[in-house]
């Protein structure tokens, strides 16, 4: 090769690695991450670089900690086409190299414009920082793109990773009794069903939770379509507040659902899971570190007058919404229909004279069996 073909393939590598990265003169600001990221419950260890107030993560770590999850991605390179690509719902492969400690003066820092492929499509969005060799994607936009959810929490700064589960993977299964202290740890959020917990309370069943716990309106009765507007009994202050503005008091731990009888019948799947998602959705941004529960909708008696309204079929068939929503939004799933039926139906010494709502001895078997299907992170 003579030199004049030298100096213009060597011309030609230039541009060619020109055009798939920028040097770093386009952040104004980058250093190592000090924010705690948990992933469905579990602080993990995993470095990341906060550059121009956002948090980006290296696409192979999040590969590797969301193997296994509803949001699990392969990820690999294309030297043909020169970008990533990635296939959701594949399982990842190792190389190694995951998960290792980033150098706090990195050596190389180059603005990537590797196109990424999800699916075989292209996503201009998934901008990317290539450091040290390694593509880091800001974690927001990964979010949006393979389907998992980010809520930040600026006083703890940590960052809430969750993820969908797989089919069958968000429903509470029977665990050892987490006892009482368990149950301190939960707000109960809901309708008439509800606002039960707290009235037994006080009339004497001390297994049950204090209405400190309970957040209803006033008067017991909230509908799901209304929780926007809907005003709850704020009873350590006696004021009466949004949703919203109680779970940013009160930031509660664990936090259970359960709404959907009053209105019963008005509800499509799709309305039904539009409300409960967008109050699911709006209580996580308010209150990052809430594991929120979403709850069945309990059986109704034999005695139950409008059967032709409310129904344990129909029951069951809201229940399997519910669930479907949970794993859909990465919460747990109570099945706490299970608790109290008996061949598919409220038993008539558990509800209260109309058989609907439910008499303290139901509300004692549903406390127990939600000390005994708790969330596994909360044990011990």
């Amino acid at each position: 090769m003579g030199r004049g073909m030298k100096r213009a393939a060597a011309l030609l590598a230039a541009v060619l690695l020109l055009t798939l990265f920028a040097p770093l003169a386009g952040a104004a600001d980058m250093q190592l991450s000090s924010q705690t990221l948990v992933v469905n419950g579990a602080a993990v260890s995993c470095d990341a670089w906060n550059i121009d107030g956002s948090n980006y993560y290296k696409l192979r770590d999040l590969a590797m900690l969301l193997s296994g999850t509803g949001s699990r991605f392969s990820v690999s390179y294309d030297r043909e086409k020169q970008a990533v690509e990635i296939l959701r719902g594949e399982d990842y492969t190792p190389t190694g190299s995951e998960l290792a400690p980033a150098a706090e003066q990195p050596e190389e820092i180059w603005r990537s414009v590797q196109p990424v492929l999800i699916d075989g499509v292209e996503h201009p969005e998934l901008s990317a920082w290539n450091i040290d060799g390694s593509n880091y994607y800001r974690l927001r936009d990964l979010g949006e793109a393979l389907g998992f959810f980010v809520d930040y929490d600026p006083e703890a700064k940590t960052i809430y990773l969750r993820t969908p589960f797989l089919p069958g993977q968000a429903r509470l299964t029977e665990t050892e009794d987490a006892g009482r202290e368990y149950l301190d740890k939960i707000i109960f959020l809901g309708e008439c069903t509800t606002y039960g917990i707290g009235y037994y309370y006080r009339h004497g069943y001390t297994e049950l939770c204090p209405s400190s716990q309970v957040w209803t309106p006033k008067e017991g009765y909230m509908y799901l379509a209304k929780h926007a507007t809907a005003k709850i009994n704020y009873t350590l202050t006696g004021e009466q507040l949004s949703i919203v503005e109680c779970a940013k008091r009160s930031r509660p731990e664990i936090l259970i659902i359960t709404l959907g009888l009053n209105g019963f019948g008005a509800f499509t799947e799709e309305s039904y899971k539009n409300h409960l998602r967008t109050l699911t959705l709006s209580i996580r941004e308010a209150s990052p570190n809430t594991e929120v529960i979403l709850n069945t909708i309990y059986p109704v008696a034999d005695s139950y007058a409008y059967q032709s309204l409310i129904n344990n079929e129909k029951i069951c068939e809201f229940n399997g919404w519910i669930e479907s929503l949970a794993e859909e939004l990465g919460c747990r799933f109570l099945n706490g229909f299970e608790a109290l039926a008996v061949d598919g139906k409220l038993p008539e010494k558990l509800q209260n004279g109309d058989g609907l709502h439910l008499a303290g001895e139901a509300y004692a078997l549903v406390m127990q069996y939600i000390r005994t299907h708790a969330i596994p992170s909360k044990l011990g």
